[in-house]
């Protein structure tokens, strides 16, 4: 398809329209930028008019002044890579400095999300060691692992736009309800929030919290595919990779002595994970244990596993394209999902005896 042809997902808002919005998709040519409602119904705004501005939420805004009534918006990026916005003298500056905004706030967001998912542990130092830590994280209360998710979850909201869609969020729940049903008993429960960030990834706090960004859930063809993300980071919290990895900082020792004292001793060590979130990573037998565990969720579930490995397919070709200063975050450029790691999903799915049992996930009308 041929840059002129291709259209954007975005929706129109105007006093005259039912509910004062519509949706629908734009088409750009050399010198119109016209909206086509999906209920009928066009707009049309000349390009030598056209004002863009990059609104908190996200999104894009068109206007037009002799049309003040009207605006569109469209989260779209590839927008701005249209040929005839660059080559227009009125629009090409607009571009140009909405791409400069955008480049700084994504890496002021990126610092932290995106060291979150992938950036918690590193490989023990010794086994003995790592066994001991095991030991003591076990003993964490989960008042304290809520405490601290609600900590780093502040602090993602103070660097990342959280988002509400009911269609997204209705389509997401539907497709990780037969995963969350059948995952090992909890006294909290799952929250998911909606990131408003293109690239694709997920991330698992202690406490309950799921962060899944827009870039995933456009990602997935297949709601297999997202609980296989799901069930990978799930496993992160479940298997206390955070606190392993605050343990081995401070040792097993130091953990068992904080565990006899109060609350606010305990979160004021803990406190300091959230540090690690963002300057280290998990090791690559961190991930592969996540990545057997969530496997484990999955098949327990009676969710076809292999929606796992073709996520993590989908990951790596989008790193193969992308220089690693794009991809901006951990899971990608620190701990990768290696041609091992899929290699080693492919082999569990070869020694599973059973491969009839898996039930399609309904999506309830939303996949």
């Amino acid at each position: 398809m041929s840059e002129d042809r291709t259209t954007f997902v975005a929706r129109a808002a105007h006093p005259n329209l039912e509910n004062g919005e519509a949706s629908g998709r734009i088409s750009i040519d050399r010198f119109i930028l016209r909206f086509d409602a999906v209920a009928g119904g066009a707009l049309e705004i000349p390009l030598i008019r056209l004002q863009m501005e990059r609104l908190e939420s996200g999104e894009l805004q068109l206007t037009d002044p002799q049309q003040p009534e009207a605006a569109l918006y469209t989260y779209d990026p590839r927008i701005l890579e249209h040929r005839a916005l660059r080559e227009q003298a009125c629009t090409r500056n607009q571009v140009l400095e909405l791409r400069r905004e955008d480049e700084v706030k994504r890496r002021m967001k990126l610092v932290l999300l995106f060291l979150l998912g992938f950036t918690l542990l590193a490989a023990a130092a010794w086994v003995a060691m790592g066994l001991m830590v095991r030991a003591a994280v076990t003993m964490i209360p989960p008042r304290i692992e809520e405490q601290f998710g609600e900590k780093v979850m502040k602090e993602v909201k103070a660097v990342m736009t959280v988002y509400k869609d009911p269609k997204i969020e209705a389509k997401l729940n539907a497709a990780v309800a037969p995963l969350l049903a059948s995952l090992p008993p909890t006294t909290l429960p799952y929250k998911f929030y909606l990131i408003d960030e293109p690239l694709p990834n997920a991330c698992a706090l202690p406490g309950g919290h799921v962060l899944v960004t827009r870039g995933l859930m456009n990602i997935c063809e297949r709601p297999e595919e997202l609980c296989g993300v799901i069930a990978h980071e799930i496993a992160h919290v479940n298997q206390k990779h955070i606190f392993r990895k605050i343990g081995d900082q401070v040792g097993p020792y130091v953990i068992f002595r904080i565990l006899a004292k109060d609350d606010n001793t305990m979160m004021g060590t803990f406190g300091k994970g959230s540090e690690l979130l963002v300057n280290q990573s998990f090791s690559q037998d961190i991930e592969s244990e996540a990545d057997s565990v969530g496997w484990d969720y999955l098949v327990k579930a009676r969710i076809d596993p292999r929606g796992m490995r073709d996520i993590f397919v989908k990951f790596q070709k989008l790193q193969e394209r992308l220089p690693l200063s794009d991809v901006g975050f951990a899971a990608f450029s620190s701990h990768p999902p290696t041609e091992k790691r899929i290699r080693m999903l492919e082999a569990k799915w070869e020694k599973l005896k059973d491969k009839d049992h898996f039930v399609p996930i309904d999506g309830g009308g939303y996949w």
